[in-house]
């Protein structure tokens, strides 16, 4: 149920006004009173005072006060005049124990007591040989001020509360023209972030499955890096172990390029043994001539040195066909040796580049095999990114519904007012 808030306001202003009346009512009145029954009894006082120093009490017996009844008493406590003559001769003591005790003492004041139920004031003072007394119920005394409590809290405190009732809807008026102004505003405000967030919201719908497609997407390339880093790590394996063969190929190489040389050199060798044949074959082919020589002359075993100098003959033809032959091979020889040694060179030149580009695929191996940890530890950073921006929007997006939320209880709040 809607509420106007000016009543609202004006009955709030109101009972914080009477809260504050009735406060200092609640302070002022008593300290007030007090005051005023002070100046009461001073004044019952001075009453009693006055006539005691002029002592003419014939007065006050022979026509009936204004409140009250005035009594005379001797110094033994016996009434002597009072206004209700069936009480003359009475004893003060006995009628009111105290009371002539206290007139003794103070010889002039104002004494209470109660007497059947009633709270009385006894105003007295002494002339030298009488006590006068004025004597009155609480309600006599202080009639006027009894009467003023009633007829203000009777008449003057409703008008009061009415009043400020009325003044505080007016006052409620007038200080609620700018509140309705930015209630008002306060709608429009509500209703343009009603919709800016639903616009937001459904932002952040969109974005929260971008960002898990490109979750998804990161998950993939997390698991198509980590292979790809397995593939890198076996072909690095197999090319570490390629290198090694070409390695040991090349050192292979080396070495038989090695030999090669020692091979050339021992058929220069070679080759200088045949030319050292081939001069004793032609030196055995002197001897034979010499020999069938002296066989020509007289007084020798011609038979036995023309046998020798045969055979002499025969080794020198047959040292020199394995020379001419020998000289052929090692020529031969020679020519592959020269052609292994060229290629050799060449080959150990190659080696040489083979080695660098080896070196090279090396490096080139570790460098990527580096760059994919490098690349895997990227596309991780970028996963764990991607999960820090899908919590964030899931964050944002329960911020938003909770804005929402908010936003429909003030406006549902706002509705309820009626300015």
């Amino acid at each position: 149920m809607k509420a106007r808030l000016s009543a609202v306001y004006a009955l709030t202003l109101s009972l914080l006004v009477v809260s504050l009346v009735t406060l200092t009512l609640f302070f002022v009145f008593p300290q007030s009173s007090k005051i005023i029954s002070e100046v009461t009894l001073q004044a019952f006082l001075d009453e009693v005072k006055i006539l005691s120093r002029f002592k003419n009490y014939d007065v006050l017996f022979t026509q009936k006060p204004e409140f009250g009844y005035y009594y005379v008493l001797n110094n033994d406590a016996i009434t002597v005049h009072h206004n209700d003559p069936s009480k003359i001769g009475l004893n003060a003591k006995e009628q009111v124990p105290g009371l002539f005790e206290y007139m003794q003492e103070k010889k002039a004041g104002v004494y209470s007591y109660d007497y059947q139920g009633i709270k009385r004031y006894v105003a007295f003072s002494y002339d030298g040989n009488y006590y006068i007394a004025h004597a009155a119920t609480e309600d006599e005394l202080f009639r006027k001020l009894n009467e003023f409590r009633k007829k203000f809290f009777s008449v003057s405190f409703p008008i009061i509360i009415i009043s400020t009732i009325v003044l505080g809807f007016f006052v409620g008026e007038f200080l609620l023209r700018r509140p309705r102004k930015q209630i008002s505003d306060s709608k429009t405000l509500v209703k343009n972030v009603s919709e800016s967030v639903i616009q937001t919201s459904s932002s952040a719908s969109e974005i929260k499955a971008m960002a898990e497609n490109t979750e998804r997407a990161s998950k993939e390339l997390d698991k198509s890096m980590e292979e790809f880093a397995a593939y890198m790590e076996e072909s690095r394996a197999e090319i570490e172990n390629t290198l090694l063969r070409l390695t040991e190929f090349t050192d292979t190489i080396e070495q038989i390029t090695e030999y090669t040389s020692k091979l050339a050199t021992l058929t220069e060798t070679l080759s200088k043994v045949t030319d050292r044949i081939t001069d004793i074959s032609d030196n055995i082919t002197v001897l034979a001539i010499n020999a069938s020589i002296e066989t020509s002359k007289q007084n020798i075993d011609r038979d036995g040195l023309s046998r020798i100098a045969e055979m002499i003959m025969e080794l020198s033809n047959s040292t020199r066909n394995l020379a001419k032959e020998s000289k052929q091979s090692l020529s031969d020889v020679e020519k592959i040796v020269t052609s292994t040694v060229l290629i050799t060179e060449k080959v150990t030149k190659n080696i040489s580049s083979v080695k660098d580009s080896l070196n090279v695929i090396q490096q080139v191996t570790a460098a990527s095999t580096n760059n994919v940890d490098k690349l895997v530890n990227v596309s991780k950073t970028n996963h764990d990114a991607v999960e820090e921006l899908y919590a964030g929007i899931e964050q944002l997006e329960e911020a938003i519904n909770n804005i929402k939320f908010e936003i429909e209880k003030f406006a549902e709040a706002i509705s309820k007012f009626a300015i």
